[in-house]
């Protein structure tokens, strides 16, 4: 089981592989060399981070996000993708029936997570 440790109510950072630029700061920077490369751009090793945010300060292109970051950063990215594919159909009927067939799949996911936490809470290890 991935331990997390926290620092308040920030969850660990991310990596927006895209903008990683593989500068290496990041890595320099970690106090318990929680950052490596792999395939040219940095990953962070859950199990070492604390949770410092010495990586977030010190990427000059702003590729790390703490997790509440990236939550923005999906849904702009979700939202983005959506106007693409409303964008290619020129009729309001079937614009209508994409947005209304998203909801249903976002609407089927959260119950799939609610589910899943519920059963996390009973779960021995």
């Amino acid at each position: 089981m991935r331990v997390q440790h926290r620092i308040g109510a920030d969850l660990l950072p991310w990596i927006n592989k895209k903008k990683c630029i593989a500068c290496k700061k990041c890595i320099k920077k970690c106090p318990v060399d929680a950052i490596s490369m792999a395939k040219g751009k940095a990953l962070i090793e859950a199990s070492k981070c604390i949770n410092c945010g010495k990586c977030v300060r010190s990427c000059p292109v702003k590729a790390i996000l703490k997790d509440k970051d990236r939550i923005c950063f999906e849904i702009e990215a979700s939202i983005k993708l959506l106007r693409k594919s409303l964008a290619k159909s020129k009729s309001r009927k079937l614009q209508r029936q994409i947005v209304r067939n998203k909801v249903l799949q976002l609407r089927m996911q959260r119950k799939v997570i609610q589910g899943t936490l519920r059963e996390l809470k009973h779960l021995k290890y």
